[in-house]
């Protein structure tokens, strides 16, 4: 039998890692309801961003927060690049051609990993003096509750560009319907580069704020990658609220599951939501057919 305040202890702590959760299914969210392109190397620019943070952490003593926002530079242009040079050319060639090339980027940025950094598994410092917080009891490590005011920044800013600019009222247009966006005078191309850029940048910063909590290897790529899908289904394709929530639901399940069942069910935990609501509720909580918020 648990203990109460162990599991009041381990839902605090999966809210907490919900946000991180939420963070980086969100850029996988914008991208496919905006572009309708399955980004399967988006956990690996999560590892490609962790790996920034976790490099400037080592060889120049900088703390992962300012890692986060280098990672997310780094990887916004990256995105930008990506989508300019490459996906422009294979977007209208068929379904699989952008799932192809995007799949090989994940092996390619696996391999670079591992030749680059090698194997072994490393992680940063918060680098922030602070004290464990305590909360109805349960104790709540310092970097976590960081990560998480972080990762609800990040959401609300992302939000907030999409709901009052006018890039992100065009993205939105884009999104409901890319014709009459054009007729409207949208370059819904910029628009696609862009979407990418952030959706790319996003992923960055989550992996750089998960360096501060897990240690980060370069095969990390594909676990994240499913976490991110488990998040978007859960709570709807483009839904930025949606995205939240199911982050949220997401990292308290793993930790409670964690708990009682131990660290190697994590992963099949997530697998698990993923497809039970893959079959419940496809649309996910938040989701509808017609895009983004």
């Amino acid at each position: 039998m648990v203990a109460t305040d162990l599991l009041v202890e381990s839902v605090l702590n999966g809210l907490l890692l919900g946000g991180i959760y939420a963070v980086a299914a969100l850029g996988l969210s914008l991208v496919f309801g905006i572009m309708d392109i399955v980004n399967l190397a988006h956990g690996h620019m999560l590892m490609v961003g962790a790996y920034v943070a976790i490099v400037l952490f080592t060889a120049l003593g900088l703390t992962p927060i300012v890692g986060m926002v280098v990672a997310f530079a780094v990887l916004f242009v990256l995105g930008m690049a990506l989508q300019r040079v490459v996906l422009e050319r294979v977007v209208g060639e068929g379904m699989e051609q952008p799932i192809i090339v995007l799949f090989g980027l994940a092996l390619i940025l696996e391999s670079l990993g591992r030749i680059v950094v090698g194997s072994d598994a490393q992680a940063t410092e918060i680098g922030i003096p602070g004290d464990a917080i305590s909360i109805a009891g349960a104790t709540l490590s310092f970097p976590r509750v960081v990560t998480f005011v972080l990762s609800i920044a990040l959401i609300l800013g992302t939000w907030a560009f999409l709901k009052y600019t006018t890039t992100g009222l065009a993205i939105r247009a884009t999104a409901q319907n890319s014709s009459a966006a054009q007729y409207m005078g949208v370059d819904t191309d910029n628009i696609y580069v862009l979407t990418l850029g952030i959706g790319t940048g996003l992923a960055g910063a989550a992996g750089a704020l998960l360096s501060m909590l897990f240690p980060i290897t370069p095969y990390v790529g594909w676990s994240y990658l499913l976490k991110a899908f488990a998040v978007v289904v859960l709570g709807g394709v483009g839904s930025v609220a949606g995205t939240l929530v199911g982050g949220l639901i997401l990292g308290v399940s793993e930790n409670v599951g964690v708990l009682y069942l131990g660290g190697g069910f994590r992963d099949i935990i997530s697998f698990g939501i993923f497809v039970l609501v893959l079959l419940v509720r496809p649309h996910g909580l938040f989701g509808s057919s017609g895009g983004g918020e």
